[in-house]
């Protein structure tokens, strides 16, 4: 595996950790998105599917962690989210 790599950022008050773990050499790009949310950490997203490069493989869990933001925070004010405010 080569080209590791680690992107943050904050989104409507989460903190986002975007990690790839590497390609092979046939480029089968693995890694995940860790979403922490008021100091605890609430949500994985694992990066599926062939990347052209890491930068494709940081734009799609990035992409896919501010999805699934927006979706909890609209769950989350019609009362419908499996999350407890702490």
């Amino acid at each position: 595996m080569t080209n590791s790599a680690v992107h943050r950022f904050e989104y409507d008050g989460w903190n986002v950790v975007v990690e790839l773990d590497g390609s092979t050499l046939d480029g089968i790009i693995s890694g995940h998105a860790d979403l922490h949310w008021k100091g605890g950490h609430r949500c994985r997203i694992a990066l599926t599917g062939k990347h052209e490069d890491g930068a494709s493989a940081i734009k799609s869990l990035s992409l896919r962690s501010r999805s699934f933001i927006d979706d909890w925070r609209t769950k989350r004010l019609e009362g419908d989210s499996d999350f407890v405010d702490i």
